[in-house]
């Protein structure tokens, strides 16, 4: 397997590096396109691009293996990436996925929470890591940036909140709806441009996102199949109409 860590202070193990230069200029890039940082001060993306390091990961392999408690916030720059959990009997959930300008394992920031859940590359990706201690310091240097952070949490947090009265409500239709959406926008699946993708995700880890079973995961998606919606293949969803699941999700669309 083919795993490569470059940049200015990557971990200690590093089995393959590109040039300083082109690494500090690739997690600049990275760091300048993502939704959430692209509005700081050059000065402030520049500090950050000083401190990070590049990870390139294959298909299906796991992301801080080496350290799975590794406080680092994730800017994912190709790619995809998964936030998932492994049980006792060694089963994977998968929780989220992550497209090309987002960022993610922002929980890290804290320094006395225990992590329970871990990262995975769902195609070949490359990952810009940023340690946490030296991003706190930048942002303790520049405390209003702290509120981009704030407001991307709370929008998570008013996300997760619908979702569970969705299931509170029995509103599967909308959820699934919702997820799938979420799940097309992560591949930069977005706008009139993309209305009819893909989506590489199987039923059963639709059923563990949204935690029902893989049977109630099964009827929904045949009904949004009925509906001209999408099409249910094996592992994956195709011909994913975004504008009219966006609005199911919504409650304001016209499903089955």
């Amino acid at each position: 397997m083919d795993h490569r860590q470059d940049g200015a202070r990557p971990p200690p193990q590093s089995p393959r590096q590109t040039p300083e230069s082109a690494a500090s200029s690739l997690v600049r890039r990275a760091l300048g396109l993502c939704q959430t940082l692209r509005g700081w001060p050059d000065e402030v993306l520049d500090r950050l691009a000083n401190i990070a390091w590049v990870g390139r990961y294959e298909r299906h392999e796991q992301i801080m293996a080496d350290d799975p408690q590794r406080r680092d916030v994730l800017v994912v720059a190709s790619g995809c990436v998964a936030v998932d959990h492994v049980d006792a009997a060694g089963q994977r959930f998968l929780l989220s996925m992550y497209g090309p300008g987002d960022i993610t394992s922002l929980i890290r920031l804290l320094t006395d929470a225990p992590f329970h859940f871990g990262f995975h590359a769902r195609e070949p990706s490359t990952v810009v890591h940023i340690p946490c201690d030296a991003m706190t310091a930048v942002l303790d240097a520049h405390p209003i940036l702290w509120k981009d952070l704030c407001l991307l949490m709370l929008a998570r947090t008013h996300q997760s909140i619908l979702l569970q009265q969705q299931r509170s409500s029995g509103q599967m239709m909308q959820m699934v709806a919702d997820s799938v959406v979420q799940l097309a926008r992560a591949r930069g699946q977005d706008g009139a441009a993309r209305a009819r993708g893909g989506v590489q995700v199987s039923q059963t880890e639709l059923a563990a996102m949204l935690s029902v079973s893989r049977q109630t995961i099964n009827k929904v998606l045949q009904g949004l199949q009925r509906a001209g919606l999408l099409t249910v293949r094996y592992g994956r969803l195709e011909g994913v109409d975004l504008p009219r699941l966006s609005r199911l999700a919504q409650g304001h669309g016209d499903g089955p």
